[in-house]
């Protein structure tokens, strides 16, 4: 659904918490008012991982850290069943796990060694 200001001079939300015109893309999460309690809003990023040792995909999602498509991480998530070694392959649409700490690594295999 798209809605809000489009062009004009009024500032609207960006996704990092604050205010600027070039935010304003007619989405609804342009028109929100913002954190209204003290502190900061964090942004949740959602991806699609493949996991190096079996090469399954998982959909999971991040509260305030931005990974980037094409790095390993060493992943330890909510529900620590799935904790591992993983590669990010997309940015997402939809929750998934949640992640709760991560660790870069170089490759699959340096993460694998690290964490056997």
């Amino acid at each position: 659904m798209r809605s809000g200001i489009l062009g004009g001079t009024r500032a609207c939300l960006c996704k990092n918490g604050t205010y600027d015109v070039k935010c304003c893309d007619g989405g609804l999460w342009a028109q929100g008012i913002g954190n209204i309690t003290k502190g900061t809003t964090e942004y949740t990023y959602q991806y699609r991982l493949t996991k190096c040792t079996t090469g399954g995909n998982l959909i999971s999602h991040i509260v305030g850290t931005e990974l980037t498509v094409g790095n390993v991480y060493y992943l330890v998530f909510e529900n620590t069943t799935h904790n591992g070694c993983y590669t990010v392959t997309e940015a997402h649409n939809g929750s998934g796990q949640l992640i709760n700490t991560v660790q870069l690594y170089a490759d699959c295999t340096a993460c694998e060694t690290a964490h056997p």
